[in-house]
């Protein structure tokens, strides 16, 4: 299979921030079954960390333009380039008020031939597939995430989210956002005191009785690299994304899931 395959090429969105775009090309690459160089999908990784505004800056209304809008300007370039499929590596790009922007611009300014992925939602459907038995799903993520409720939307069947108390979720926002030790001005290096909040947050999801974690920030995919906290299952939105692409792409190219891969 190459880049001349009637299904196009695979666009990621990237920038938000940097190291989660790499990070979700790389785990695609991982996730696909391929023997050579040639036999790997194609794909572009559109990283251009300028043209989008913070997301969680404009859900706190402190940004007035709907970081969709840019979003939406950098599908429709892709899909003209040639892609067929497409996703965004960013949860909080995937907040409501923002993804319905980015959906509603692709419909009036694309070609029509885009399929763009849900990473919240292909994160539900993995949940139900993979660990049927969890119910109880603990959101670890940014404060727009977490002012949006975006996971809410997974709930159903006996599915239910958990999140931190307000402070706590202030201190895991600073462990990605801080300009000393926070993962994104550190480029995606777990600092001392980044992990050390990362620690907590998990202990204390765990305690209000999360039985799964999410980790709903492409930045803690980034830097946690474990797949379980204490015996708890850690859910890595990059890889649950980059698993939902190749199988768009193809199924016949996705790896068995014999637990985490990436």
């Amino acid at each position: 299979m190459n880049a001349k395959n009637k299904k196009g090429t695979i666009g990621i969105v990237g920038g938000m921030g940097p190291e989660a775009g790499i990070d979700l090309a790389s785990k695609l690459v991982r996730n696909t079954v391929a023997y050579r160089d040639q036999e790997h999908l194609p794909l572009v990784l559109h990283s251009f960390p300028a043209d989008i505004d913070d997301r969680t800056e404009y859900v706190e209304g402190k940004v007035k333009v709907n970081p969709g809008h840019s979003i939406a300007r950098i599908l429709c370039s892709m899909e003209q380039q040639g892609a067929g499929l497409a996703g965004i590596a960013c949860n909080s790009a995937h907040i409501e008020k923002i993804f319905s922007v980015v959906l509603s611009d692709l419909e009036k300014n694309g070609r029509g031939t885009l399929r763009l992925l849900n990473m919240i939602t292909e994160m539900g459907i993995f949940i139900r597939k993979h660990y049927p038995g969890k119910k109880r799903v603990g959101i670890l993520g940014t404060t727009g995430t977490y002012i949006s409720s975006s996971y809410s939307s997974i709930e159903g069947e006996g599915v239910v989210t958990v999140n931190l108390d307000q402070d706590q979720q202030s201190r895991l926002h600073s462990a990605i956002y801080h300009p000393q030790y926070g993962i994104k001005s550190l480029s995606g290096v777990f600092s001392h005191e980044a992990k050390s909040i990362f620690y907590d947050s998990c202990s204390s999801i765990i305690g209000k009785g999360a039985d799964i974690i999410v980790l709903a920030c492409t930045e803690l995919s980034v830097a946690y690299p474990m797949r379980n906290y204490k015996g708890v299952p850690v859910v890595d939105s990059n890889t649950v994304l980059a698993r939902a692409l190749v199988n768009a792409f193809d199924p016949s190219r996705l790896k068995p899931w014999g637990g985490w891969t990436g």
